[in-house]
């Protein structure tokens, strides 16, 4: 080897032991993918809490109805006694969910006046409260909450209609509508897999992890659609996936009799006939334009069904490619 190589062979080794990570800064690289690492499990116990939350509010909803006995006399002042306590409960749900991922000062405002309507409300007036301040929905609530709480939307802005939820139902849909359709939380989650093209995950731990989303990951991979899946627990997986209608969200749950419950929601109408051939939709009109949105709901008894018929589900959603083509029966 001559000077001139033995020097090239030289610079080369120095250049490729200067671009080298030392040992702290490897070191230090690991303990940082640790602390990101440990910031996603953080991020995912606070999801599956809210989802813990959400189903304590929305139980206690129903428990505190008012029952015939307690419009009267000595029921009367039980169910007062009853609707604060319940109340108290919801309250401290709901300042939780808030507190994690919907910090109101309106929302704060309206839960204190519910307390306040409870306190200061009449014993025969207390029926009128449960409803009006508790369960009520108002359908031009629900539509503005639907466009404003969409996945992969630039504009959306789900505060713009804090002081229009008047009901713990109506804050509650609006803080879990902008939660689920938001993809930016659900990629803050931990991946369990991956696709190779890096647009198809599912976020969870190794205890949350499903049969229901694994096996829909591998059915999605290579279709080309963005997907994200969550498996909360065993029971519940959450879905979205852009561009079909526009960013369709999906939530399955497993009851207590092994029966699966899939519930969809559409934001973007590319295709009327094509949406109205959907399992469980809520139909739409002929004419209805794009920017209109529908829900829908279906079972599934059998669980080796489940992946199969929510991915069949998953191909029948209409993508923009869809817009002006007739599917008519």
């Amino acid at each position: 080897m001559n000077n001139f190589e033995t020097l090239k062979s030289g610079d080369i080794q120095e250049n490729i032991l200067s671009k080298m990570e030392s040992f702290d800064e490897h070191m230090a690289s690991i303990e940082q993918s640790s602390e990101q690492d440990t910031e996603k499990i953080e991020r995912f116990k606070k999801f599956v809490t809210f989802f813990e939350k959400d189903a304590s509010i929305k139980k206690e909803l129903v428990e505190l109805a008012p029952r015939p006995e307690e419009s009267y006399g000595d029921g009367a002042v039980d169910y007062s006694d009853r609707l604060y306590k319940g109340f108290r409960s919801i309250n401290a749900d709901m300042r939780t969910i808030m507190r994690d991922y919907y910090p109101s000062e309106t929302m704060d405002n309206r839960l204190g006046e519910i307390s306040e309507d409870i306190i200061n409300s009449s014993m025969d007036k207390l029926s009128e409260v449960y409803r009006k301040d508790f369960t009520d929905m108002s359908e031009g609530f629900n539509k503005k909450v639907r466009k404003e709480t969409i996945g992969y939307f630039l504009r959306a802005n789900p505060h713009t209609l804090d002081g229009e939820a008047r009901s713990v139902n109506e804050m509650l849909h609006l803080i879990h509508s902008s939660i689920v359709n938001n993809e930016k939380i659900l990629q803050s989650l931990p991946v369990l897999a991956q696709s190779e093209d890096g647009e198809h995950f599912v976020y969870g731990t190794p205890d949350s992890k499903n049969e229901v989303a694994l096996g829909i990951f591998e059915g999605v991979k290579e279709d080309g659609f963005i997907t994200d899946i969550v498996a909360v627990n065993k029971n519940r997986t959450l879905m979205m996936v852009r561009d079909r209608g526009h960013a369709l969200t999906v939530d399955i749950q497993r009851d207590n009799n092994g029966s699966y419950v899939v519930e969809y929601f559409v934001p973007k109408i590319c295709n009327a006939d094509k949406v109205n051939q959907l399992p469980g939709v809520r139909k739409v009109a002929k004419d209805a334009e794009a920017r209109e949105f529908t829900t829908g709901l279906f079972g599934i008894d059998n669980e080796a069904e489940v992946v199969p018929k929510v991915l069949e589900f998953l191909r029948a959603v209409p993508t923009d490619d869809d817009i002006g083509v007739s599917y008519s029966l």
